[in-house]
């Protein structure tokens, strides 16, 4: 295989920030930074009432592993199942406008 001399290092933040040009790509990182944001403040108000992850399993009937799963970014949870989390910690899922 040939070697390319012509390649060079390019950051995280110059790709992303190249990719950002594209709207749709701009449009679906927005949404990804939107859900972890909201599951991060789930986790974060979990963690501040002192609530383990298995009492919120068995809140909401979804399994510890699930949950666990959820927190850390690896499954895409139904609004059903975020809402379900919110309750158990005494909140709701509230539609904020931005304009």
């Amino acid at each position: 295989m040939p070697k390319n001399e012509n390649l060079e290092f390019v950051s995280f933040d110059d790709y992303l920030a190249e990719q950002m040009t594209d709207p749709e790509f701009a449009r679906a990182y927005a949404r990804t930074q939107e859900q972890k944001q909201l599951l991060a403040t789930l986790r974060n108000h979990r963690t501040q009432l002192h609530l383990t992850q298995q009492d919120i399993a068995d809140k909401t009937g979804i399994k510890a592993q699930n949950i666990s799963r959820l927190e850390r970014g690896l499954s895409r949870p139904s609004l059903e199942t975020i809402t379900r989390y919110a309750q158990a910690l005494g909140g709701s899922i509230v539609f904020q406008s931005q304009h």
